[in-house]
């Protein structure tokens, strides 16, 4: 039988389905890497009832990239942008209720199909940079100048702050912080302060004792206690609730904290990393960020730039993530066609690097042809709006362009004269003429 996860909302209807199917079902609640078989390649979520969707982004993100996730819902939930967001950053595939055992079971199917295939076709070391779709290109000077500062900070206990838009690599810049350290051999532990929910964070950043709370049938370290001797890296600081900023803050000064239920005050030897993509200054004038904890955070701080920022690797992370993901689902990997490349170079990339590699792997698995065209990155509008744009310029620059010719002749080559029939003063008249390289007469 096919072990299979499951997670989210459990129902009779779908335990019968499931068994049907011969699937072994492992339910899981939160991240244990003893509760999850080896072989698991398969991850069936229930986002059907209850508002779970917080702590279901907090547990796929624990979970092994190698497993595929099937996402169940109900149609008006598609309707719901947390659970669209969720799907296109998580899922694989997802059906609908009522629940059709013959569509579920081929999206199953098709989920264990193609973690067979990556398995044949992935190399054995795991952990090479080409495998590894975060691992950054960095052509562009911005991205040496970051790496170098890396390098610099990196060996020292500095606290560092890491800035950037959402999908920046910010989580890789502290990977690579870690990597780098006097701490490389110790833990380095994540806490994604925006995904998880309000009532969790305390017994997941601090740990909670037995009977402490409705549920805690048994003691369990908190995220700080984990990273002990190791690396704690705070994703997302900016959202974390402002009765947490206390503890942490405590944390921080005395390098003490207390357990949910707790009796007496633990220690652990950490060193903080801490992201966020919120205006932290902002976030402080309007009170919903303490400055003393800003400055414990903020020893040093690193910006990762923009995709659009760093356009002199865009092409190189889009052959990287075609390698990547044409290995992964055991297809040829094919080059980027003229209109592709073109596109790529003119997107904005509001999503950044996290947006390229999900419009990446979407072109592997569709392109039918020889190469991946703009059509499959779902780009194939940037060059026309890129032609109308460049129209639009040329039709203003030859309107200008006459009208300053026909200013010249009205006013005998007075530039004054010129000046004021075209409403404009002397020295923007003197820059466009040098504008449109016309001479005085």
């Amino acid at each position: 039988m096919e072990p299979l996860l499951l997670a989210g909302f459990q129902c009779n209807e779908l335990n019968d389905v499931l068994s049907q199917l011969q699937f072994k079902l492992y339910y899981i609640q939160s991240y244990n890497k003893q509760q999850i078989p080896s072989d698991c390649s398969l991850c069936l979520i229930d986002l059907r009832k209850g508002n779970i969707i917080n702590e279901i982004n907090y547990l796929v993100r624990e979970l092994d990239p190698t497993i595929h996730i099937i996402v169940l819902i109900d149609k008006p939930q598609l309707d719901n942008a947390d659970i669209t967001t969720f799907i296109a950053q998580f899922a694989w595939d997802f059906c609908t209720s009522p629940i059709d055992p013959e569509r579920l079971a081929k999206c199953l199917g098709h989920g264990i199909g193609l973690s067979k295939l990556k398995q044949q076709h992935q190399p054995a070391e795991t952990d090479s940079p080409c495998n590894d779709p975060e691992q950054p290109v960095t052509q562009s000077a911005v991205m040496q100048q970051l790496f170098k500062q890396v390098e610099r900070v990196a060996p020292t206990d500095i606290p560092v702050l890491i800035r950037g838009e959402s999908g920046t690599g910010k989580e890789l810049v502290a990977t690579k912080l870690h990597q780098q350290s006097t701490r490389k051999n110790g833990p380095f532990v994540t806490v994604n302060c925006g995904a998880m929910a309000a009532g969790l964070v305390q017994s997941e950043l601090f740990g909670h004792e037995k009977g402490a709370f409705t549920g805690a049938t048994s003691s369990r370290k908190g995220k700080i206690a984990l990273a002990d001797g190791g690396t704690l890296f705070l994703d997302e600081i900016g959202d974390l609730s402002a009765e947490l900023q206390v503890n942490l803050l405590r944390f921080l000064q005395e390098g003490l904290f207390d357990s949910v239920g707790g009796s007496s005050p633990q220690s652990s030897d950490v060193r903080i990393l801490a992201a966020t993509h919120v205006d932290l200054e902002n976030a402080i004038d309007q009170g919903q960020f303490r400055l003393d904890l800003y400055y414990r955070l903020n020893g040093i701080t690193i910006e990762t730039p923009r995709l659009k920022d760093r356009r002199d690797d865009i092409i190189g992370l889009a052959n990287r993530f075609i390698r990547i993901y044409s290995n992964e689902y055991g297809f040829a990997t094919k080059p980027l066609s003229q209109s592709a490349v073109h596109a790529l170079l003119n997107y904005p990339w509001p999503g950044n690097v996290r947006e390229l590699i999900n419009r990446v792997r979407r072109a592997v698995v569709l392109s039918d042809t020889q190469q991946i065209s703009a059509q499959n990155l779902e780009l194939a509008n940037i060059d026309k709006k890129r032609h109308m744009a460049l129209s639009l310029k040329t039709l203003k620059d030859t309107a200008e362009k006459q009208a300053l010719q026909q200013a010249i002749l009205i006013a005998d080559g007075q530039v004054e004269l010129a000046a004021s029939y075209l409403d404009i003063s002397r020295a923007t008249f003197y820059r466009l003429m040098d504008k449109h390289g016309l001479p005085l007469v």
